[in-house]
């Protein structure tokens, strides 16, 4: 997957679009008379000059989104940067958008503060969106040779994820072998294995992966044994 796709992904349309309608109805159930001295048309241009702010939200991120799409990355951080949304979900959004955009322009030290908000928002958001955002971060931890980052990134995946990865454990075994702790690379790579190998008796897995596997397994006991 390319750089761009690994962070555009996570904005889903049809997620948004949940939250605009909800956030929607609220804004309507808030409708009130005009107050005491205000004419309707009085009321009707104040609040055609002041949107209700429940209504802000998705329409900022959908609006930041379709600048990411064009290539304006700066312009999708200067729409996000003052929206401050109060709900989780939203919040998470937020920065997960950011965090393709600041990508966009290799500036991964603002796409991980992005991607670390909202791991940190575990036990508040589904754990997918934490296991999305963990990977990621891990991901680009590994590619910058920050290993003890990649650890404690993958590490929150491996934990949350309901949908576990060879290739995953396989890149945690990796950040664990450059740090030098090859027990626990043993232990992850092993995991990986397990997971490619019933991959393939299935039919839903690649061979060359079990064997990749196992041949690093071996090499990794054999490194352990050497004196």
């Amino acid at each position: 997957m390319s750089r761009m796709g690994l962070g555009r992904n996570v904005i889903v349309p049809s997620l948004i679009l949940a939250f605009g309608g909800t956030l929607a109805f609220n804004a309507q159930a808030t409708d009130h008379e005009p107050s005491e001295g205000q004419t309707a048309g009085e009321q009707t241009d104040q609040e055609a000059r002041a949107p209700a702010p429940a209504m802000l939200g998705p329409q900022v991120i959908e609006q930041a989104s379709a600048l990411l799409d064009a290539g304006d990355a700066e312009g999708a951080i200067a729409l996000l940067r003052d929206y401050a949304p109060q709900n989780a979900m939203l919040q998470a959004i937020k920065r997960m958008t950011l965090a393709s955009a600041y990508s966009d322009m290799e500036d991964w030290e603002s796409a991980l503060a992005q991607y670390a908000g909202v791991v940190e928002m575990e036990g508040v958001l589904p754990p997918g969106r934490v296991a999305n955002a963990s990977l990621l971060a891990g991901h680009r931890c590994l590619m910058l040779d920050r290993y003890e980052d990649a650890v404690k990134y993958l590490e929150v995946w491996k934990r949350v994820t309901a949908e576990p990865q060879a290739g995953v454990y396989a890149e945690l075994a990796r950040a664990y072998t450059e740090l030098g702790q090859h027990a626990l690379a043993i232990e992850n790579l092993e995991e990986g294995l397990r997971l490619a190998e019933e991959q393939v008796r299935i039919a839903d897995g690649n061979p060359n992966v079990v064997e990749y596997l196992r041949n690093t397994i071996a090499e990794l006991r054999r490194l352990e044994a050497e004196p």
